[in-house]
């Protein structure tokens, strides 16, 4: 039977056989994801923004404080669209809180951080993202299975 998720004292580091929460923000400006190649030398590659959210933190906050960051403060909505839960080495764990941000301009970027818009054919995994995610998160697919109902038609919520 698997163990419950249950947290001990913050620590300052990773360590084998933890658990963290994450907050990720999936940047969106005129119909199309914003992602950033990084060229920093402790994080080269395409990422979504994100971080760890601090002990005891509020997710928005920490999603707002990302958005402000990563993208210029032009975040116009910001909305929790996803949970995941993903298997780290060393038998971790993270816990993903997924914000939407809306965006009212591109972001301009900045010396290790370029921004990319991706849209339709162009999208393709991010990170631990996978596109089939990605572009659900833009909207540009629906889910198929229609909401829950109780016997008589009345919709569950």
């Amino acid at each position: 039977m698997a163990a419950n998720a249950l947290f001990g004292p913050p620590v300052r580091a990773f360590t084998p056989g933890g658990a963290h929460v994450a907050v990720h923000l999936v940047p969106v400006f005129a119909g199309a994801v914003v992602a950033f190649d990084v060229s920093a030398r402790d994080a080269r590659g395409r990422w979504l923004p994100w971080d760890l959210l601090p002990y005891g933190g509020n997710p928005y906050e920490t999603a707002a404080a990302l958005g402000d960051d990563w993208c210029d403060g032009a975040v116009l909505d910001l909305a929790i669209i996803d949970a995941l839960s993903f298997p780290l080495a060393g038998e971790s764990w993270e816990l993903a809180l997924v914000f939407r941000a809306g965006l009212a301009a591109a972001p301009g970027g900045d010396s290790d951080r370029t921004p990319v818009l991706l849209s339709g054919d162009a999208l393709a995994s991010i990170s631990r993202f996978e596109a089939v995610d990605i572009a659900r998160w833009l909207g540009e697919t629906a889910p198929a299975v229609p909401a829950p109902q109780r016997k008589g038609g009345d919709l569950l919520f």
